[in-house]
């Protein structure tokens, strides 16, 4: 079997290719989301990390978890709770502490969010790939974040999907 060599060209070729995936499909989805749930992805997740911890969290934890900033947390928060998504819930022991907190409605319409994300991915993203290509994508994208210590926690982010325990 013949080896090749990758060339500069591919390697560039590869990164744009990734960028401009990585730009297209999330806002894509982010829209798709928000005219079927009223939710955008980045919501999406911010409700899928409350779940994951148990339904609720401080504020600074939300922050940390999402990579957004303290302020963009809050106007997220101000939407989700305006929304009835979730409530703001002062902390027994610390009252400059301030927990999200997940409610009944947020629960439902996160799992309403969740089935459409994975009916979008597999129309738009996997039902262009082999299982080998999601196999090796997956795998070369693990070892790139790997690399820079971005990896651990990246399926637990994901929070609980459908059909999963």
């Amino acid at each position: 079997m013949a080896m090749t060599e990758t060339t500069t060209h591919d390697v560039m070729l590869t990164w744009v290719s990734l960028v401009h995936a990585g730009t297209y499909l999330p806002t894509a989805l982010s829209g798709h989301l928000q005219e079927r749930v009223g939710i955008s992805l980045a919501e999406q997740d911010l409700l899928s990390q409350l779940e994951k911890a148990g339904g609720q969290l401080k504020m600074v934890e939300l922050a940390r978890i999402i990579y957004l900033s303290k302020a963009g947390v809050t106007k997220m928060v101000d939407r989700l709770e305006g929304a009835g998504l979730l409530v703001r819930v002062p902390s027994e022991s610390d009252r400059r502490v301030t927990h999200a907190r997940l409610t009944g409605k947020g629960t439902r319409r996160l799992a309403r969010s969740r089935e459409l994300l994975l009916a979008w991915v597999e129309a738009n993203f996997s039902a262009h790939l082999s299982d080998d290509q999601v196999l090796a994508l997956g795998g070369a994208l693990e070892s790139v974040l790997t690399g820079h210590g971005r990896w651990e926690g990246q399926v637990a982010h994901l929070g609980r999907l459908p059909g999963e325990r």
